[in-house]
């Protein structure tokens, strides 16, 4: 049982020992313990059932690990998608910013020329719509 005690305190090195990590290794090892004595029961040899207790664990263990990492994933999409509907509202609202200054010049001062705003907003609009195709395409994908 000592190779079970190695074990947990393996997996929590990396965690400070605070009453809660103590409490959560004790009841590990508690199971760990009970998986064990449920083995022998069953006519395995003591050091083959800590084995495989062990080996059960770590497939959960990583199985665990997994999950997480597919949060993270999720977070991090999620994340990206607020970013870009953060921009898009910054884009959209600038270019607005951006061709009302043009239109006031274009009807204030250089009226000789006609209505030569138009060239440059069209041009302008392409800043929110390439954010709009990136936001669409992040949500798209899965």
């Amino acid at each position: 049982m000592k190779k079970l005690k190695r074990f947990v305190n393996d997996l929590f090195k990396d965690y400070k020992k605070d009453p809660e990590t103590l409490e959560t290794m004790q009841q590990l090892e508690e199971m760990l313990t009970e998986k064990v004595e449920d083995l022998i029961e069953q006519g395995i040899s003591e050091d083959d059932a800590v084995h495989r207790t062990i080996i059960e664990f770590g497939e959960l263990d990583e199985l665990y690990q997994k999950q997480i990492l597919k949060e993270k994933k999720r977070y991090k999409r999620q994340k990206t998608i607020l970013h870009y509907r953060n921009d898009l509202l910054f884009a959209s609202l600038s270019s607005l910013f951006i061709i009302g200054m043009l239109l006031f010049i274009n009807l204030q001062y250089i009226t000789q020329f006609g209505l030569w705003f138009i060239l440059p907003s069209i041009g302008i609009l392409f800043w929110p719509l390439s954010i709009l195709y990136k936001l669409l395409n992040k949500k798209d994908e899965k």
